[in-house]
C-alpha cells in the first residue's frame, strides 16, 4: 500500500525535475554559441575565471545547509519557517566571510590582472543574495514542492537566453555583461519561492500536503531546529565544497596551470559533455527528496540503472554527432574541442552509478560517509591535475576527469552497498527489466505530451 502511495510521488518529482533540467543545457547550448563568438577564446575564458570563484562559494558559504533542508524538512514540515529563518542567517554570514577571502585572494586568482579581478569581485558579491535563494531550493526539495523547482529553472533559462540574446544582437555582449547576465539571474528566479514563508499547510500542494500528521512538531524550538539542520549540514558541508570544487577546479586552475584558450576549449567541452550528467544531478535531487522520506533500497537502485541507461543513449548520440556540429555553432576555432568532448562524454558516464550510489548514503543518513567519498576524489582530481594539465592542457583536463569519475564510482557504490544492503552491480549492471521499464516510463511519458496524441 505504502509503496503504491510513493511511486506517483518518484515519478511526478523526476519528469518535472528531468523536464526541467533540460532547459538549463538547452539553454546553455543557445547562449555558448553567442559568448564563444562575441567574446573569442581568450573572452571566453576569461568570464569563466570571473564566475568560477562564485560558483564555489555556492558550496563553501551554505554549509550543507540546504541538504540538511531536505533531510529534515522531508520529515519534519512544520518546522520549515524558523529552519529557513536560522539557515538564511548562517547562510549570508559566511557569504560576507567568503566575499572577503576572495578578496584577499583576487592577486592570485586573477593571475594579477585587475580588470579580471574587478569582475570576480562583483561576481562573488552578488552571489551572497544568490546563496539564500540555494539555502530555499533545498527547503522546497524536502517540502517536495517539484513545481516551484521547475519554474525557477524555466526563468532562469529563459531571462538568460533573452538576456545573452539581446545583448548579441545589439552589440554589447562583454565578459562584464555576461557576468551580471549569470549572477542576477538567480536571484531574480528566488521569487518562485516564497509560499515557504507561508503555513506549511498553505505552502504545500495538495497532493503533497497529505503526509503523517505525526511528522509536524506541535512545538518546534528554534534552537533544536538550529542545531539539527547544522549537525547534518557540517556532515556534508566538506562533501558539498568537495563537489563544488570538482566542478570549478579546471576554471581555477587551468589559466595559472595552462592558458585561457584551453579553459575556453575546455568550457566548450564541458557544456555539451554536462548535457546527460545535468539530467542525472535533476534526477539525483529528486531521489534524494523523495527516499530521505521512504527508504527504499529498491527505488534508488532501480532509478541509478535507469539513469544510466537513458545517459548512455544520450551520449551515444551525442558523440556520434559531435564532429558535424561542434565547429559551425561554436565556431570552427572550437573544433580543437571534439576528442577532449568525447572523453569527457565516457567519463560522465562512469560518474552516474557514483552520483545515485552517493545519494544513497545521503538518503539512508550518513552524509559524512558519501563526504567522505568526495574527499577522495577531490585528492585523486587535484594531484591528477596538477600533474597532467601543464603538459597535455586540456586532453590532461579531460583524462584527469576520467580518473575522478572512476575513484568517485568505486567508493560510492562500495559505501552504498554496505550501508543500503544491496550488491554494489545493484547500481551500475542494467538488466533486461531495465530497458523494459524506460520503454514503458517513455510511452507514458510522451502518451501525456500534446503531441502523444491525448485530445
Amino acid at each position: 500500500m505504502t509503496t503504491t502511495a510513493q511511486a506517483p510521488t518518484l515519478r511526478r518529482a523526476v519528469v518535472l525535475m528531468t523536464a526541467s533540467s533540460f532547459l538549463v543545457p538547452a539553454g546553455g547550448l543557445l547562449t555558448a554559441p553567442l559568448l564563444a563568438r562575441a567574446l573569442s577564446t581568450d573572452g571566453r575564458g576569461e568570464l569563466a575565471a570571473a564566475i568560477a570563484p562564485a560558483g564555489l562559494m555556492l558550496a563553501a558559504a551554505t554549509l550543507g545547509l540546504p541538504d540538511a533542508l531536505t533531510y529534515f524538512l522531508a520529515k519534519r514540515p512544520g518546522a520549515t519557517r524558523p529552519a529557513l529563518a536560522w539557515a538564511s542567517l548562517v547562510t549570508v554570514a559566511l557569504g560576507l566571510v567568503c566575499l572577503l577571502a576572495t578578496f584577499l585572494a583576487l592577486s592570485f586568482l586573477s593571475a594579477g590582472d585587475p580588470d579580471l579581478g574587478r569582475l570576480i569581485l562583483l561576481a562573488t558579491a552578488l552571489t551572497v543574495p544568490a546563496l539564500v535563494v540555494n539555502v530555499f531550493r533545498g527547503a522546497a526539495t524536502g517540502r517536495q514542492m517539484w513545481g516551484a523547482i521547475a519554474v525557477e529553472r524555466v526563468i532562469i533559462t529563459a531571462i538568460r537566453v533573452l538576456g545573452f540574446g539581446l545583448l548579441f544582437v545589439g552589440g554589447e555582449l562583454g565578459v562584464l555583461a555576461g557576468v551580471l547576465v549569470n549572477t542576477v539571474t538567480p536571484i531574480v528566479a528566488g521569487i518562485v519561492y516564497w509560499p515557504l514563508l507561508r503555513r506549511p499547510q498553505e505552502a504545500t500542494e495538495p497532493a503533497e500536503a497529505a503526509g503523517d500528521p505525526a511528522d509536524l512538531p506541535d512545538d518546534e524550538n528554534d534552537r533544536g531546529t538550529l542545531a539539527t539542520i547544522v549537525a547534518f549540514g557540517s556532515k556534508v558541508w566538506l562533501g558539498s565544497v568537495a563537489s563544488m570544487v570538482l566542478a570549478r577546479a579546471s576554471q581555477l586552475l587551468m589559466t595559472p596551470l595552462s592558458s585561457v584558450e584551453d579553459l575556453g576549449l575546455y568550457t566548450v567541452a564541458s557544456t555539451v559533455s554536462d548535457l546527460p550528467l545535468i539530467v542525472a544531478l535533476a534526477i539525483q535531487g529528486a531521489l534524494f527528496g523523495v527516499n530521505s522520506k521512504t527508504r527504499d533500497a529498491s527505488q534508488l537502485t532501480g532509478t541509478a540503472r535507469l539513469t544510466l541507461l537513458v545517459a548512455f543513449g544520450g551520449c551515444l548520440v551525442l558523440g556520434a554527432s559531435l564532429p558535424f556540429w561542434i565547429g559551425p555553432l561554436f565556431g570552427y576555432e572550437f573544433e580543437a574541442a571534439t576528442v577532449p568532448t568525447l572523453m569527457l562524454l565516457v567519463s560522465a558516464l562512469i560518474c552516474i552509478p557514483g552520483l545515485l550510489a552517493g545519494t544513497a548514503l545521503s538518503a539512508w543518513g550518513r552524509p559524512g560517509l558519501r563526504s567522505a567519498g568526495l574527499g577522495v576524489t577531490l585528492a585523486a582530481n587535484v594531484g591528477s591535475f596538477v600533474l597532467l594539465v601543464p603538459h597535455f592542457g586540456v586532453y590532461g583536463a579531460a583524462w584527469t576527469s576520467i580518473i575522478s569519475n572512476v575513484v568517485l564510482a568505486t567508493f560510492m557504490v562500495v559505501a552504498a552497498r554496505q550501508v543500503v544492503g544491496v550488491p554494489g552491480r545493484d547500481f551500475f549492471l542494467v538488466r533486461r527489466s531495465d530497458v523494459v521499464r524506460a520503454w514503458t516510463e517513455g510511452q507514458r511519458i510522451l502518451a501525456r505530451l500534446p503531441l502523444g496524441g491525448r485530445s
